[in-house]
């Protein structure tokens, strides 16, 4: 028994000095320990602070002049990537070894800016009334813009972008369509057409088409009838599936919606001539309007009569202050210029045309009604005025010889038939349009006609 209780004795007395020697060197164990984590993200071109490391001796952290740090480090912000921090630690004579790694990330996604988050669109174009704009930012890409994708969903569209990290973001624009436009039933070709009696008249229909010009798959009737035979004023009534209707009114006349009156006025003057020559190089005949403006000039009356063109009566004088002050005063000067006219081709004219037109205001300056009365009492005469529905522009002081063409190729068909169209001989510009003019208008089948007392008339509304 006691023999046990020694050896016990003895093995707790080992167990106690163990213990001890344990609690000794633990005390005095140097451990080196990083601050932080050992591996440690950060974003690109963000700042990188170092945490270091700390030493303790058992539980007791060492102050830092009981040892020295020395630290290696590899870390650049500016590029995405994995770097290392060495840290070499001297304590006491032994040196230690640490390391830590660096992640250079980047998980901020682009910015988009976007001019707008909703847009109007066009229903028929499926064209933004004003286009959406967008810039991009990105905190480590340069620019990214040609990355954006453009996607169209569910009345919206999508903006998605991808920086070279794979960082995505996405923006929504709200599509908002304008009015939707209504049906259309209209005429293929004009509203009111013109046929010479005994010709034939060609039927060219109507068109149905939803308000974008899509054509619509719809029975369309028509109603009505046109006799070329018999001149008159006829209508026709297009219907679509007993729905709509819409009217075409074709009129049968003797006149030739493609003849052409040429007429000119203020000469004979010094570019008369040149005028003449044209229109002789096309076989043109024309009326001339003429005044004693320009008294040097008068014997081209005779020639202009000569070559077969139609001589009518503008004014003597051309001075409104005279001829609009009276009625007596506005038939003494055209009786004076008709006597001209008689003396150059033997004959006096039954036309004439007002200095501005009958539908002048500048009148009203020198006697309010005169243009009234003048052409009341000279139609009781027997004489006809005519006015014109097409001015080739050439009185404007701004004009030239290629906006002249322009003013008479571009708009002759506007005048439907009885196309009447008004020039200045005296002037240089005039001269040189009308070669061009009559060059395009005979290509296009155009005939022309010198006015006469049985000539359709073109009056304006008299304003004075």
């Amino acid at each position: 028994m006691k023999k046990k209780i020694i050896i016990g004795s003895a093995i707790l007395f080992i167990l106690i000095v163990i213990i001890i020697i344990i609690l000794i060197f633990t005390n005095n164990k140097i451990t080196v320990v990083l601050n932080g984590k050992e591996t440690e993200k950060i974003e690109v071109l963000s700042s990188y602070n170092d945490k270091s490391i700390h030493v303790k001796k058992g539980k007791k952290l060492l102050s830092k002049n009981k040892y020295k740090v020395s630290i290696k480090s590899n870390v650049d912000t500016s590029k995405i990537g994995k770097y290392n921090v060495i840290y070499s630690i001297k304590v006491n004579g032994k040196k230690y070894d640490l390391n830590r790694e660096v992640d250079v990330v980047d998980t901020t996604s682009p910015e988009i800016v976007l001019s707008a988050t909703e847009v109007e669109r066009d229903y028929c174009t499926k064209k933004d009334k004003v286009p959406i704009t967008y810039t991009v930012t990105d905190n480590f890409d340069q620019d990214i813009n040609d990355k954006v994708v453009i996607e169209e969903k569910d009345d919206k569209l999508i903006y998605k972008v991808s920086d070279s990290s794979g960082n995505t973001t996405e923006k929504e624009v709200v599509i908002k369509y304008g009015e939707i436009p209504s049906n259309k039933f209209t005429l293929n070709g004009k509203s009111k057409v013109r046929v010479i009696v005994n010709k034939e008249y060609k039927e060219q229909g109507a068109s149905y088409t939803d308000g974008c010009g899509n054509k619509i798959d719809a029975k369309i009737t028509i109603s009505g009838n046109v006799n070329t035979n018999v001149e008159g004023t006829y209508t026709l009534t297009y219907k679509v599936d007993g729905m709509d209707s819409i009217n075409r009114t074709v009129v049968v006349t003797h006149y030739d919606p493609k003849n052409i009156y040429l007429t000119f006025d203020d000469g004979p003057g010094a570019y008369t001539r040149k005028v003449l020559s044209e229109l002789d190089r096309y076989g043109v005949k024309a009326t001339f309007f003429v005044t004693n403006q320009f008294p040097g000039y008068q014997n081209l009356i005779k020639e202009e009569h000569d070559k077969g063109h139609k001589i009518a009566v503008h004014t003597y004088s051309h001075r409104y202050k005279e001829v609009y002050t009276s009625v007596d005063n506005y038939i003494n000067d055209f009786n004076k210029m008709n006597e001209i006219i008689n003396e150059k081709t033997g004959s006096y004219s039954k036309l004439f045309r007002f200095p501005g037109g009958s539908s002048n205001t500048v009148s009203r300056k020198f006697k309010e009604g005169v243009v009234t009365e003048i052409a009341s009492e000279m139609t009781n005469r027997g004489y006809i005025y005519v006015d014109w529905n097409l001015s080739s522009g050439d009185a404007d002081v701004k004009s030239n010889s290629e906006k002249i063409i322009s003013n008479v190729v571009d708009r002759v068909d506007s005048c439907n038939y009885n196309c009447v169209i008004l020039f200045h001989d005296y002037k240089k510009t005039t001269a040189n349009a009308i070669g061009p003019i009559l060059e395009e208008l005979t290509s296009r089948g155009y005939t022309f006609s010198t006015l006469d007392e049985n000539s359709p008339t073109v009056h304006f509304k008299i304003a004075n």
